[in-house]
């Protein structure tokens, strides 16, 4: 046997004697009679075979139903001149109890002294004990147990006041700060500030009082979305994803009957000491920017001059809509008749005046249940969703031809304003491009027919 090889046996015999054969007298056999200093836990360096004898004594555990197993990696050997070596490795634990199986690793580097043929460990230490898998004991023996638990508890403690930093970072302008455990489906803590969100006893379920609240507190259309975001399937697939946070911006129902716009983002954490897959969930009320987000976005869509919906916009929604809509939603476009002398003759300002008086007519009759338009120069159109007969259709649009045709310029008397409409019923196998040109054709006739005039495709 080489001097490497024999190097590499007492590594493993010894490493054997102290975790899996608890053999003291083939650790001692390991040992030189001068110890330079012995790792051991948090006893620190002992220095005498005596010391190794009394802390291997006092750390043996009455645990006979554990079993324990040894695999190393990265084994390197350095032999030098003057009769001394070191070797380094890494020891891989497997402790088996009932099919449960714990699995932790440490490094180890031992410096070893020439005695005659054999070879002696005369100093050794170990790394902090990295567990990878754990449900049962790591160690057979106390100290090397407590030693991991100390290490454990000291990340643990760390990480929590990293989360404390944090949360006192979010908590300045939140209105409700909660600590869940979603391995569990707890929470475990909850801090608010007003009167707005519900308070949560510890220990409550997370999913049934998401479940229960989500009617007394968030909007009837956003529930889904929040569901969706929130649910705890969500949050533990986003775990296996490794996302690191979710957000949510739903409108919230508060308890003076107003509604706020609030986002709830959870930041997704795993428990060092327990491995539990926990968040920190907190609320915030942003309705002030949300709605000025929102009032832009209605700017962006609107046409200037009308304020109805532009032609993108108009085209965007119906296509949203027709994804929704059952029955037999109706398309209806609006052309007003000799426009274009009406610009000539009496100036642009006074065709402005009817585009926005033609506007305001489509927004009375038709945008308490319908999308209204304006699709370019003195084009217009509405899309209603639901079920529409042609009858009931046209004593709506004979309204729109009868108040067109009183409208008025500068509180003068009518001035003979008329316009044309081509109408088209839809079904969910018709495309908007489909659909526009039907109505487009429709329209076309009714001009062709005389104008002042509703055709139906």
């Amino acid at each position: 046997m080489t001097d490497r090889e024999k190097i590499i046996q007492v590594f493993y015999d010894y490493e054997d004697g102290g975790l899996v054969s608890l053999d003291l007298n083939k650790i001692l056999n390991c040992l030189d009679e001068t110890l330079i200093g012995i790792g051991i836990g948090e006893q620190g360096f002992v220095t005498s075979k005596e010391d190794v004898r009394q802390v291997f004594t006092t750390g043996l555990k009455n645990n006979t139903d554990t079993k324990h197993s040894l695999s190393f990696e990265q084994i390197h050997v350095l032999i030098h001149e003057e009769g001394f070596a070191n070797l380094c490795a890494k020891v891989i634990v497997r402790a088996e109890k009932e099919n449960n199986v714990s699995i932790s690793q440490f490094l180890q580097s031992l410096t070893l002294v020439r005695r005659g043929k054999d070879w002696k460990i005369c100093a050794l230490h170990a790394s902090s004990p990295i567990v990878t898998e754990e449900s049962v004991e790591a160690y057979p023996l106390k100290f090397a147990e407590k030693t991991l638990q100390s290490l454990k508890e000291k990340i643990g403690e760390e990480a929590y006041l990293a989360e404390e930093q944090y949360r006192q970072a979010v908590l300045a302008d939140t209105v409700a700060f909660y600590i869940i455990n979603f391995s569990k489906d707890v929470f475990e803590k909850c801090q608010l500030n007003g009167d707005l969100c519900a308070f949560v006893e510890p220990q409550t379920p997370y999913e049934q009082f998401i479940c229960d609240k989500l009617p007394q507190y968030v909007a009837s259309e956003d529930r889904a979305h929040f569901l969706e975001t929130l649910s705890l399937a969500s949050i533990k697939a986003a775990f296996e994803a490794e996302k690191k946070e979710l957000s949510c911006e739903y409108r919230f129902l508060c308890p003076d009957s107003s509604v706020l716009w609030m986002v709830t983002t959870v930041r997704l954490i795993t428990d060092v000491v327990t491995g539990d897959k926990k968040g920190i969930m907190y609320v915030k009320d942003i309705d002030a920017g949300k709605r000025r987000e929102l009032e832009m976005i209605e700017k962006a869509d609107r046409d200037v001059m009308t304020g109805v919906l532009n032609k993108a916009a108009f085209i965007r929604s119906v296509t949203d809509s027709l994804l929704l809509s059952t029955g037999t939603p109706a398309f209806v476009m609006l052309d007003i008749d000799n426009f274009k002398s009406i610009n000539d003759t009496k100036g642009h300002p006074a065709g402005d005046l009817v585009l926005m008086a033609i506007a305001g007519i489509l927004k009375d009759i038709f945008a308490a249940d319908g999308i209204v338009g304006r699709l370019g120069g003195d084009e217009f159109a509405v899309f209603l969703p639901g079920t529409h007969t042609q009858d009931a259709l046209t004593a709506r649009l004979e309204q729109v031809l009868g108040q067109v045709k009183s409208i008025k310029q500068c509180n003068k008397a009518p001035s003979n304003v008329t316009c044309s409409i081509g109408v088209t019923f839809c079904d969910d196998k018709r495309s908007i491009e489909e659909i526009y040109k039907n109505a487009d054709d429709a329209l076309y006739r009714a001009k062709q027919n005389g104008k002042n005039q509703i055709t139906f495709f």
